[in-house]
């Protein structure tokens, strides 16, 4: 996602690695703010994966569901449509 400046933002106070505080300054002033936030917004989006991952490996040990790889293929393409 790209940032303009009519995105909503709201200046946050916390605390960081004075090492990453070295390291962003390669970047320049302008461009820190956009650059943060998509590192964030990457990192967010790959937890969220992950953890869905998670959530859904726990649930096929409690459902204790086993299939083959063809049948799992399946149920994940069912209701699509075949080009």
């Amino acid at each position: 996602m790209d940032y303009t400046a009519v995105d909503r933002r709201k200046r946050m106070n916390f605390m960081i690695n004075i090492s990453l505080i070295e390291k962003l300054t390669v970047i320049p002033t302008g461009e820190r703010s956009d650059f943060v936030n998509k590192a964030i917004e990457d990192r967010l989006e790959r937890f969220q994966r992950e953890k869905a991952f998670d959530e859904g490996t726990l649930l096929q040990k409690k459902l204790k569901l086993k299939m083959t790889n063809e049948q799992l293929l399946k149920e994940i393409h069912y209701g699509r449509k075949e080009w």
